[in-house]
């Protein structure tokens, strides 16, 4: 197995409970469901896109319009038929490119959630989609404001880093890919020493 495939099956998403513009909106059980559908579990994913649409229908941003764009692009996993696959991938992407519309000019890490979340998507859909450049462009986009990047929560950063690492791989960029995994990996050490 190579390191591409262990880091797609390590990656849980983006974990946006600890941005304080998010913690009060989303509730961790709808986390923890969008975190659980990333990973392989089609009942949890459905879960995750009713309570997300839900919340988005009350109270619409930035951060919940992504998680439900990336939500329903993971539901094209859980279909066997092609028409269906096409359907939820096209219909998660466009709230993605609208999250991401909306969230221009906002605060740093309210768009670093969003960026990242829809640069991880972008990076695990097919590479007929073409979405693989634009994935690493917002993740760039993240990493490229090293003031607040290093303020961004552990966890995020390090999801920055992985799925900076799969768009790379994607684009048959390994040096970049091969840097993003060490850099993840090392965010990985550091947070396993503090705790330990």
């Amino acid at each position: 197995m190579n390191q591409f495939s262990t880091i797609k099956k390590m990656l849980l998403g983006v974990v946006l409970a600890s941005s304080s513009v998010t913690a009060s909106e989303i509730p961790a059980h709808v986390i923890t469901a969008y975190q659980q559908g990333l990973t392989g579990s089609q009942e949890q994913n459905q879960l995750a896109v009713n309570a997300l649409s839900e919340l988005n229908n009350k109270a619409s941003n930035p951060v919940v319009l992504a998680m439900l764009g990336s939500a329903e692009t993971t539901q094209a996993r859980y279909t066997s038929q092609p028409w269906q696959k096409m359907k939820f991938a096209e219909a998660g992407i466009a709230k993605l490119n609208k999250a991401i519309k909306q969230v221009k000019g906002m605060p740093y890490p309210l768009k670093a959630s969003v960026y990242v979340t829809a640069g991880c998507t972008f990076a695990q859909v097919p590479k007929m989609m073409n979405r693989a450049e634009h994935g690493a462009h917002l993740l760039n986009q993240v990493l490229a404001d090293s003031d607040g990047f290093s303020k961004l929560d552990k966890q995020l950063k390090q999801s920055t880093y992985r799925c900076a690492a799969l768009a790379a791989n994607k684009l048959e960029d390994q040096t970049r890919a091969k840097l993003f995994i060490e850099k993840s990996d090392a965010l990985a050490r550091l947070s396993k020493a503090e705790k330990g």
